[in-house]
């Protein structure tokens, strides 16, 4: 069977606006609607490595009384997802995102997808078992599952999985969850200290010792640090760039970096391609805004001056 890549989502419908000031607590602004898209990390992910050519394939739930239910799963289908593994289901509530724009600030409220966990039958073990990649939060896989094990099995049968390392790691279970599961790992440098502050040791060496591929530890502006077994490589963001919205450039890095893995690139070409798409992410608005094809990325390094 073709190997392809496997989004765990839990999706959420972005809406954004568009504020002349930043409120203080206690204080109230003005806000204009700018647009609204479909998003949720493990979704703008998923569309970004379908973008560069790969086969997508998603599990998810949607509720079946929700009004954005029609909008994701024509959007899945917009962005060439395989939905066969979506179910619409009654005790389902989709996930928001309020974003709001202030200049170069940024103000989010998240509210979370309400759903029961999966029934893991033979054929949803397969989907599981046969992926190159599987990726998702930590928080979405508490959420899918009872417990861990049909991604245990996956991993006994080759697949690898990503993790975002976004958590506060104020609960023991999620850093277990992450040290049994992660084969790769996207974290900023802020949620690495944490995680750090509640390992025993340096969690990259951890990582590794559990039989781990990669640590990408990203700094903004700054670049980002990509951690092999045997060596580090440290890539710089992209300059002359125009930043329009920051929103979903971290998720258009990891969307990248897996699809050039997954089309047989190495670690530093992959780097390099994702550092474009996270730059290219930032000039348009929305959390989808890294979703474009590896020419366009080459094109737009080109004009930038960045070297391939």
């Amino acid at each position: 069977m073709e190997k392809y890549f496997l989004g765990i989502l839990g999706s959420y419908v972005d809406t954004l606006y568009e504020s002349d000031t930043y409120p203080k607590e206690g204080d109230f602004s003005h806000a204009r609607f700018i647009s609204w898209s479909a998003g949720g990390c493990p979704f703008n992910v998923a569309a970004i490595c379908a973008a560069k050519g790969c086969e997508v394939k998603v599990l998810d739930m949607l509720g079946k009384d929700e009004d954005t239910t029609a909008f994701l799963l024509n959007e899945m289908d917009r962005l060439h997802m395989d939905r066969e593994f979506v179910s619409v289901k009654e005790d389902v509530t989709n996930g928001r995102v309020l974003i709001i724009l202030t200049g170069e600030k940024r103000t989010m409220f998240i509210i979370d997808p309400l759903r029961p966990f999966y029934e893991v039958d033979e054929k949803m073990q397969e989907l599981l078992n046969n992926a190159t990649y599987i990726y998702s939060l930590m928080h979405m896989i508490n959420r899918s599952f009872k417990d861990i094990e049909p991604l245990l099995e996956a991993k006994r049968h080759g697949a690898r999985i990503v993790l975002d390392g976004s958590s506060k790691y104020d609960d023991p279970s999620r850093v277990k969850i992450l040290y049994d599961l992660a084969d790769g790992l996207f974290i900023n440098e802020t949620d690495y200290e944490r995680l750090s502050e509640h390992s025993l040791k340096d969690p990259k060496e951890i990582i590794f010792e559990n039989g781990g591929e990669f640590v990408v530890v990203t700094h903004g502006s700054e670049g980002s640090d990509l951690y092999l077994k045997d060596r580090k490589i440290y890539m710089p963001a992209m300059q002359n760039v125009d930043v329009l919205d920051s929103t979903g450039a971290g998720d258009a890095f990891a969307g990248c970096f897996l699809a050039c893995l997954m089309k047989g690139m190495n670690y530093e070409k992959a780097l390099k391609l994702a550092t474009v798409n996270g730059a290219y992410a930032c000039t348009v608005i929305g959390g989808l805004g890294g979703v474009c094809s590896l020419e366009q990325l080459e094109e737009f390094a080109k004009e930038r001056g960045y070297d391939l």
